[in-house]
């Protein structure tokens, strides 16, 4: 038993042996008094998630999990408030990050997900579930599992939110930022091929990079490493392409220029090339002191 169902069973048998407890007081208070006992425990719930939003605000969220986990606890939450209750307590984990406690509040979206997928907060919920993969990632020189999942999770988020959701923008940046991080990654790997001299396994690496993700901030430069990489690698053809490609993307980029000389370079070791003149057969100059 994992610890969310844990503490989901520990609080439905409390909520279950309460009232059996109470009854018997219950029983014994007129009947306008049991309405009003009643009024009042629902208010109590109510006091409750307030003060817990007021405690995440003021970023005590180890106090706040705690005042969320008394909702509830002496009477059921009501339909309006329990969806709330749910998205405060993932928050409120959320918002102590770590690894941990992204892990439980991931749970906790999800759950609020499976029970309210139509409540008006459910997209904020989604994003946060992807917050949350994005908050388990690792340095960028090991696997980078979770913003894989992140970058599925919020394309799969932009393909079914409706086109005037407010939350739109913010999944496509986050989604933005989830392929930075496996742009880096792909690009950490290329050093370390091109580093050993072995250009099919630094190709390999930068294509990827240079195709699937358009806004990472390496894109230029890895554009001109894949073109010395494909000449290194005996394709003059692709390297052509690979420079001509990065003068077309950044024209005034700080890879463009290098890139004009790497195509010059190239031209001029291509079958049927006119030789480069020579010192000796330069025209002489003139002018001088």
């Amino acid at each position: 038993m994992d610890a969310l169902t844990a503490l989901s069973r520990s609080r439905t048998a409390r909520r279950l042996v309460l009232p059996a407890l109470l009854l018997p007081l219950a029983l014994a208070l007129p009947g306008c008094g049991s309405s009003k006992k009643r009024d009042q425990l629902n208010e109590d719930n109510e006091a409750l998630y307030r003060e817990a939003r007021e405690l995440i605000e003021e970023r005590r969220f180890v106090e706040a999990t705690t005042r969320l986990g008394d909702v509830g606890m002496v009477t059921p939450v009501g339909e309006t408030l329990d969806p709330m209750v749910k998205l405060a307590l993932a928050d409120a984990y959320f918002y102590q990050l770590g690894t941990t406690s992204a892990i439980e509040a991931q749970s906790r979206y999800e759950q609020f997900l499976n029970f309210y997928p139509l409540h008006p907060m459910s997209s904020y919920a989604r994003f946060q579930v992807g917050a949350c993969l994005l908050e388990q990632a690792s340095d960028p020189s090991n696997d980078q599992e979770y913003p894989r999942r992140a970058g599925e999770h919020y394309r799969a988020m932009l393909r079914e939110l409706p086109p005037g959701d407010p939350w739109r923008l913010a999944a496509l940046q986050a989604s933005a930022r989830a392929g930075d991080m496996l742009a880096e990654h792909d690009w950490l790997v290329a050093q370390f091929y091109r580093q050993r001299g072995k250009p099919l396994g630094e190709i390999q690496r930068l294509a990827r990079l240079v195709d699937e993700y358009p806004s990472s901030q390496r894109r230029e430069e890895a554009l001109f490493q894949l073109g010395q990489a494909y000449a290194k690698a005996g394709d003059q053809a692709k390297a052509r392409l690979s420079y001509e490609r990065l003068i077309a993307d950044y024209p005034a980029g700080t890879w463009a220029g290098e890139a004009q000389t790497a195509l010059a370079a190239l031209a001029a070791t291509e079958p049927g090339a006119a030789p480069a003149p020579s010192d000796a057969a330069a025209p002489p100059r003139t002018g001088g002191a």
